[in-house]
């Protein structure tokens, strides 16, 4: 009698695009990030002096830049415990946990003492809140990504995941705006004093309005077909200790398959992190230094945002007709050759030649690595750990090559007695490490979704 030949796994569901994914999962990144981005222009302009008042300014803006960085210390570990939950329980539900999380933290700094008033408890707890924000855009934009990556058709993988950066650049557009308005309306007594909180109590609305918007978000198929796969024979419940847990957990399984894809995970984003906070945040810092008004930086920064609603979809569409790897490794190269000259035309304080190298660095260069790496990613990883990965692997990446970059900048900058060129030295190194890392990579374009896990391959 002939053997039965085994069965295939079940091809991964057809996908109908629906823009009501895409709308509901870009503005619910929209408010998270207008709540991230706002410390970052308040640690530059404000927290240094309401909240480390005692330290020479350069000094104080490195620690200001601290607490920034705090927030990325905790990426990684919000993208293990959401992963974990999004991997396990479902994607929807970790958008909108993340979202709540964030806008409440937000909130809370709005409502913040300040160093003058309740002394050292003051940027304690500043530190502390923004740890939680850190915690919860952990979750938030992966979360995104894979909602509009399962959602999407395979032709149009690259277009859809880059939709999540468009959300966070709007919500950099607003907070940055916002900001902008706030330091044009009122004198610097008066910003210093309470109207730096205004931005950062705008949260609260936000995040109501967000929580009622994303309420209706489904869950993907492909997630649902996974989970009825595990569903079919389900373990009984057995109480592990704590070590058996995390060995067990999706993070340490997917390092433990895809160990490669998560180091390039981890390296490819360094050109972009980096440009983003040494371009858009430290720059900031860079010109009060230099004795310059801030204004024409702000508004170059919000305009750029607006721009790139259209320049990171562009790239991502073209990674889509040309390869994630060619895109991505362009905007990497002009993040390098453009650092210097940026600086340059900083100091000279012409507006207009700002937000233009404003616009070559993040609205090209920066656009370009946004919008073609996100599909990149995702097509690395199998459904049943996709979250838990890049969760961790790419906030892990962030933290190393983004998070401490306005600290490390300022740092640098005083180190090299107020000479930008530590900065342009570590800006050509984050770029070199995305080139390196994003030429040894395999092209991914093509790779099918894989909702069936990889088959483990056998200890040694």
């Amino acid at each position: 009698m002939t053997e039965a030949a085994p069965a295939r796994p079940a091809p991964p569901p057809q996908r109908a695009f629906d823009p009501k994914i895409a709308l509901t999962a870009v503005f619910g990144t929209t408010i998270e990030w207008y709540d991230f981005a706002l410390y970052g222009t308040a640690a530059a302009l404000v927290f240094n002096k309401v909240y480390f008042p005692d330290s020479d300014p350069l000094v104080g803006s490195i620690l200001a830049y601290g607490t920034f960085a705090i927030g990325f210390l905790a990426r990684p570990l919000g993208g293990a415990y959401f992963g974990e939950r999004g991997d396990t329980r479902g994607r929807k539900g970790v958008m909108v946990a993340t979202l709540l999380l964030m806008g409440l933290a937000t909130t809370a700094i709005g409502l913040l003492p300040t160093y003058g008033q309740i002394g050292v408890a003051a940027p304690v707890l500043l530190t502390l809140l923004r740890f939680v924000q850190g915690f919860a855009a952990g979750g938030e934009k992966t979360g995104a990504l894979i909602i509009l990556f399962e959602n999407a058709p395979p032709k149009w993988r690259g277009l859809a995941t880059c939709l999540p950066a468009i959300g966070t650049g709007t919500g950099t557009l607003l907070s940055t705006g916002v900001f902008a308005l706030c330091t044009s309306l009122l004198s610097e007594g008066e910003l210093l004093s309470w109207g730096w909180r205004i931005p950062f109590l705008i949260s609260a609305a936000l995040t109501f309005f967000g929580l009622w918007v994303r309420r209706s978000l489904p869950e993907t198929a492909e997630f649902r077909q996974t989970a009825g796969d595990a569903d079919a024979s389900p373990a009984p419940p057995v109480r592990l200790p704590l070590r058996r847990r995390l060995a067990a957990s999706r993070f340490v399984t997917a390092w433990r398959r895809y160990p490669q894809e998560m180091l390039i995970v981890i390296g490819a984003g360094a050109a972009e992190n980096a440009g983003y906070y040494i371009f858009g945040t430290f720059a900031v810092t860079y010109a009060e230094d230099r004795g310059l008004a801030t204004t024409a930086l702000l508004s170059g920064i919000s305009l750029v945002a607006a721009l790139k609603l259209v320049t990171v979809p562009a790239f991502g569409a073209l990674s889509d007709r040309v390869g994630r790897r060619p895109v991505s490794i362009g905007g990497a190269l002009v993040l390098l050759l453009a650092a210097w000259p940026f600086f340059e035309v900083v100091d000279g304080g012409r507006p207009w030649a700002v937000w233009l190298f404003l616009f070559i660095t993040l609205g090209i260069g920066q656009s370009a690595i946004l919008g073609s790496q996100p599909a990149f990613f995702a097509e690395l990883f199998d459904t049943s750990v996709r979250f838990s990965a890049i969760g961790v692997a790419n906030n892990i990446g962030t933290v190393l090559t983004g998070g401490l970059a306005p600290m490390l900048a300022s740092a640098l900058l005083l180190w090299f007695d107020h000479s930008v060129t530590g900065v342009v030295v570590f800006i050509a190194l984050m770029s070199a490490v995305t080139v390196v890392t994003v030429a040894l990579a395999r092209e991914t374009r093509h790779t099918e979704s894989a909702p069936v896990e990889r088959t483990p391959q056998p200890a040694r």
